[in-house]
């Protein structure tokens, strides 16, 4: 299942301003030595990552049958209640929507995608290919809400297609949907239930299943090459990409014709020693920067979130989306945009037993489709809900009797006691002792949301009437 934490989103944000792998260029007459090896092995380790992580999470979920993902081909598996303080899953897990996940092959037939009328109801279904790239959104920001059917086409498919209301052709065979579906509250479980079961995936043609013949293991650097050239093998790259496969055969990263076994005992010890080191260093390491290092994007105690519609020739930035558990499902700004606050107006950090209040001017998060400001405790081995007596993990737009201020604003009380009935609407219970901090999620945003310039108040301390 998927997550999306405070360290995993300010590394991916980060990343967008990081260098590109270098150019691509002629393979070298001679096989590199010293540094240039090593710089060498660093480019292709990054550039073939998402492909080896794509390979793996599709094998937990279609090949092991007790993973907490596990589900068949072409099938969907739906998430079915909303995520309390006993879900660890997963950093900051979202109670907004319901999750359901499908596995696709398009190699030997297209699938026709039955999407159904969801009367107004948000859902979105982000399409990924197996380079970890989105290729492709569907939903109520992009088509609607009514009933229609999509053809999905794999890239080599030229056989018959459908008669459909939009054909999408995917850049890979190999495919990862995932489907976010709003939930309004434990009310409305049946009804949200009815809605994901509406989405159906069927085959235009019966065929047998092709799948992939290598087992991804972890840490074991000769799979990683191996997994890697067999996902390069199904899921060509665009011919942009192939003189970096060139450049990157030496080190044995191509696809068709490269492999551990082929590569010099000399190349193969370089890979033992750097690849470790470069996914400690440059990609884990990273997602778990401490949360007071200062954040140059920082403003009023809150980092924005804007993140783009693709990863292009930033290699670095789609390896590090990959190594962060679930990062592929960040969306791109214009379907949601997220802000993350782990320090207050002076820059103090959140919690402690602490009490705050955060004001919204304009009542809400400016959004079409939905808004909330969830709430996280930093605990021992992640980023979890708060228990509390009142079973309140999030604030938004589906909050009953929230009170607003006389010209229409909203405060948010932030604090671990209850603030009293006049305030308790209004009360986002927070740790006793734990630090914490409140993800804001804005669905659909406003376009003054995507302007660079728009921020959220600062939390303010406060003291406890």
């Amino acid at each position: 299942m998927p997550k999306i934490n405070l360290p995993g989103l300010r590394a991916l944000a980060a990343a967008a301003l990081c260098l590109c792998l270098g150019s691509a260029h002629a393979q070298d007459a001679a096989p590199a030595e010293g540094l240039a090896l090593d710089g060498l092995i660093r480019e292709a380790m990054l550039y073939a990552y998402p492909y080896q992580e794509f390979m793996k999470m599709r094998h937990e979920a279609l090949e092991v049958k007790d993973s907490a993902t596990a589900t068949t081909l072409n099938h969907f598996r739906h998430s079915r209640h909303l995520a309390t303080p006993k879900d660890r899953w997963a950093n900051g897990p979202i109670r907004d929507t319901f999750y359901s996940t499908n596995w696709l092959d398009l190699e030997h037939s297209p699938l026709v995608l039955s999407l159904p009328e969801t009367h107004g109801r948000y859902y979105v279904i982000t399409m990924i290919g197996a380079d970890l790239n989105t290729f492709s959104y569907v939903g109520r920001r992009i088509g609607g809400t009514s009933a229609r059917k999509v053809a999905l086409v794999g890239p080599h498919w030229k056989g018959e297609i459908p008669k459909v209301d939009q054909i999408i052709r995917a850049p890979t065979r190999d495919v990862y949907l995932n489907l976010r579906v709003i939930v309004t509250g434990e009310d409305d479980l049946k009804s949200a239930h009815a809605v994901q079961d509406g989405f159906l995936i069927k085959p235009l043609l019966k065929t047998a299943e092709d799948s992939p013949r290598i087992k991804p293991l972890a840490q074991n650097w000769s799979r990683f090459v191996d997994v890697a050239n067999e996902a390069l093998v199904r899921n060509p790259p665009p011919g942009t990409e192939q003189k970096l496969l060139q450049r990157f055969a030496s080190v044995g990263i191509c696809g068709a014709g490269c492999s551990w076994d082929k590569l010099p005992a000399t190349v193969q010890q370089r890979w033992l020693v750097l690849a470790p080191e470069i996914e400690k260093n440059e990609l884990k390491n990273r997602l778990n920067a401490d949360r007071k290092t200062p954040d140059p994007n920082r403003r009023n105690g809150w980092t924005p979130y804007r993140l783009p519609d693709g990863f292009g020739s930033n290699y670095t930035m789609r390896a590090q989306s990959a190594a962060m558990s679930g990062g592929i499902l960040g969306l791109e700004a214009a379907e949601a945009t997220y802000f993350a606050a782990s320090v207050d107006g002076s820059n103090q950090p959140l919690g402690m037993g602490q009490s705050y209040r955060l004001h919204l001017p304009q009542g809400r998060l400016p959004a079409d489709a939905f808004w909330s400001i969830s709430l996280y405790e930093f605990v021992t081995g992640g980023q979890y809900m708060v228990d509390n007596p009142i079973n309140r993990y999030s604030i938004g737009d589906r909050t009953k009797d929230m009170k607003r201020n006389a010209d229409g604003s909203l405060d948010i009380w932030l604090q671990p006691t209850d603030p009293g009935p006049a305030k308790r609407t209004n009360w986002l219970p927070t740790p006793e002792k734990n630090l914490f901090y409140l993800m804001a999620r804005a669905y659909q945003p406003w376009p003054e949301v995507l302007d660079p310039s728009w921020i959220l108040e600062p939390v303010e301390l406060v003291k406890p009437e």
